[in-house]
């Protein structure tokens, strides 16, 4: 197994984790290369499976991230509260074209539990639409009596 593959079993404490680096916890943040080789590394996993996990935890301040190298990539993207710190990139696939790439990116996230914000929120980088940035954010679940 290379060093950026986590692998499934190790999803659930990977995702606890991020959501205590998040929170500020000194000893999360320096556990993080338990789980991720070097911080933002780009993660090879069960996407939809984390994209779950995360939701359920209530993960905060992650986006999906559209870009193109070559083709199109999809990942979703895992920061600190403060976006200074990227903690996880989970590789969603590689598409043939810009629209493929949201289509299947947006449709991961929205499966499992996140929902997008609104388009006017999204960011398109480099003018040509080289680099896409859609937040994200758990999809508030309702509670009933």
């Amino acid at each position: 197994m290379s060093n950026d593959v986590l692998s499934p079993e190790r999803i659930a404490d990977a995702v606890a984790v991020l959501r205590k680096a998040q929170e500020g916890d000194q000893n999360a943040l320096q556990d993080l290369d338990r789980y991720f080789p070097e911080e933002g590394l780009v993660m090879q996993t069960d996407h939809a499976r984390y994209l779950e996990l995360a939701a359920g935890v209530g993960l905060v301040a992650t986006h999906l991230l559209i870009i193109e190298c070559g083709g199109w990539g999809a990942s979703v993207e895992t920061f600190t509260s403060d976006f200074e710190l990227p903690l996880a990139s989970v590789d969603l696939g590689d598409y043939a074209s810009r629209a493929d790439a949201i289509r299947e990116a947006v449709r991961a996230a929205t499966d499992n539990g996140w929902a997008l914000a609104p388009e006017h929120q999204w960011s398109d980088f480099d003018c040509g639409g080289g680099e896409i940035h859609i937040p994200i954010h758990v999809r508030p679940t309702s509670t009933t009596l």
